[in-house]
């Protein structure tokens, strides 16, 4: 038989293996149901089993709010979690159980959904059949969501109405109790102890102290987890509920989302009922205090509120507290820590500057940072891509915790089956579900703590933006423009050595000596 060469003919592949999608699910519990199919448990564990089950899909995370309201986003960590992980391209498609999971606020739901979509991420809603893929799906979500808004608004109403209905009879109980009371059997029951702490009060305002002097005086003196602040005795010096009477409604939440307290500055009657409890002082001392305040707020008439552009942007370095405008008798205005003449002033070494002073800072910053681009921006981009390796390195205590979770909750669903077929008794399925519940809200925030050490890509998008934007502004500024300033510039920071510290948006410190 004859040698001949073998050859070997390539046959190239027809069909192009598909990359996995990258899926995420949405859970969310309003309350603390004893519904299985809508608990938290339930939902983490069905979707880490349907997205592990399917070859096509891999698990990017699921984000859970536990006892969370549906009406304002701001207000769900893991849900702004979720679309920050959209946002920078790891999610291709989204799970939800329905849409009253998703949002309660039509509105909110809808712009959620229209950004996701500009990420190039899709929701599926399993309850409702509904594919934010889809073209004709928008209009079906917004009914489903205004649906689940009407239904929020409706208990808010019912019980505004229901609280509205006992102010007038005498019987409603608020549910914050004073300092100096304690809440019995629907009474507001004396605390002896704090009671005469607030008398004291009230005597030491009525011998001639003022508040941030009886602030001094009763942190000095007296012992306790109250915190006594200016705020605080103002408010105690005034609340009518130290002479045993009540004004109710004070507060009230407008029918419009998102569902917030207002004071209640007219809009709604008030109702103000007397000898609804034992009092702490007497009337005759209350009047008193209130003649004097009154007396006292005409000799001395609030200061200019004008709003200006730096105010709650200057903060103190030594105290952390935010620094406020004070204008000379010369007319010039100067920023001062806010700690400065009350009891911690000795603790703050801060200095005071002037308007001038911290504007023309701003400019010389501005400008030296303008001149160094490539060295501040774009190596440092560099160097946070070259770092980027790193990004696995918290995968597997991820991983580990994941595993323990959804332990976790499977051992809580099987102690939840044998407490539904009477197995088990209550008070051992309480035990052990509140054991398993513990576990898992301390994993998650471990997990959750994991997650955000690692901001890499997040912090390097941030540099890029202000490149961008330095690459749109004027070479050089010879005023303050506040318009760069707010987009560049996170917090100025006031040491105590004459310097002014730039915290720009990117986390970059920029500092410029003022008074070298």
């Amino acid at each position: 038989m004859e040698n001949t060469a073998r050859q070997i003919r390539i046959i190239n592949p027809t069909k192009r293996i598909e990359n996995l999608i990258r899926v995420a699910a949405y859970c969310r519990v309003s309350s603390d149901s004893a519904d299985q199919a809508n608990s938290f448990f339930a939902q983490v564990r069905y979707y880490s089993d349907y997205i592990r089950c399917d070859d096509r899909m891999t698990l990017v995370d699921i984000y859970a709010d536990e006892g969370i309201t549906g009406t304002e986003i701001i207000k769900r960590d893991e849900f702004k979690r979720m679309m920050k992980d959209a946002k920078n391209r790891k999610i291709d498609r989204i799970l939800v159980k329905s849409v009253t999971r998703f949002a309660r606020n039509s509105l909110e739901c809808l712009e959620s959904i229209r950004a996701l979509k500009s990420y190039g991420t899709s929701v599926y809603f399993e309850n409702d059949h509904i594919d934010t893929a889809l073209m004709n799906s928008e209009m079906i979500v917004y009914i489903k969501s205004a649906f689940a808004q009407n239904e929020a608004m409706s208990a808010s109403r019912r019980m505004a109405v229901s609280n509205r209905m006992r102010m007038e009879s005498g019987t409603f109980v608020p549910p914050n109790v004073p300092y100096g009371y304690r809440l019995e059997n629907g009474e507001l029951k004396i605390v002896e102890e704090e009671a005469a702490r607030i008398r004291k009060v009230f005597e030491l305002y009525l011998s001639g102290m003022g508040a941030n002097n009886i602030v001094k005086e009763m942190r000095h003196t007296e012992q306790g987890n109250m915190r006594w602040t200016m705020s605080g005795i103002k408010y105690m010096l005034t609340n009518e509920r130290y002479v045993g009477d009540m004004l109710m409604q004070k507060f009230y939440t407008p029918q419009i989302l998102p569902l917030r307290s207002h004071p209640n500055k007219g809009e709604l009657p008030m109702y103000y009922a007397q000898n609804t409890h034992e009092p702490i002082i007497s009337r005759e001392m209350f009047e008193a205090v209130k003649r004097i305040k009154a007396e006292r707020d005409k000799n001395h008439p609030k200061k200019n509120t004008e709003k200006l552009f730096l105010q709650g942007k200057l903060k103190c370095r030594c105290c952390n507290r935010a620094y406020k405008k004070r204008y000379l008798q010369s007319g010039e205005l100067v920023w001062i820590c806010a700690n400065k003449g009350t009891v911690d002033a000795h603790n703050c070494t801060s200095l005071i500057y002037t308007d001038m002073e911290i504007k023309s800072a701003f400019v010389q910053m501005y400008n030296t940072l303008k001149q160094n681009v490539k060295t501040v921006v774009d190596e440092t981009i560099a160097l946070l891509n070259s770092l980027k390796v790193k990004v696995n390195s918290g995968n597997n205590k991820i991983a580990e915790i994941d595993a323990e979770i959804a332990s976790l909750a499977e051992q809580n669903s099987v102690y939840a089956e044998l407490f539904a077929s009477g197995v088990i008794d209550e008070i051992t399925h309480l035990e052990k579900t509140d054991k398993y519940k513990n576990r898992i809200t301390e994993l998650r925030s471990r997990r959750l703590k994991l997650i955000n050490e690692d901001e890499d890509e997040l912090c390097i998008e941030k540099m890029r933006e202000l490149k961008r934007v330095l690459a749109e502004s004027a070479e050089s500024i010879t005023e303050m423009d506040e318009g760069i300033f707010s987009q560049i510039i996170d917090t100025v920071f006031a040491e105590a050595d004459g310097v002014l510290t730039f915290l720009l948006k990117c986390s970059l410190e920029l500092k410029i000596n003022v008074r070298g």
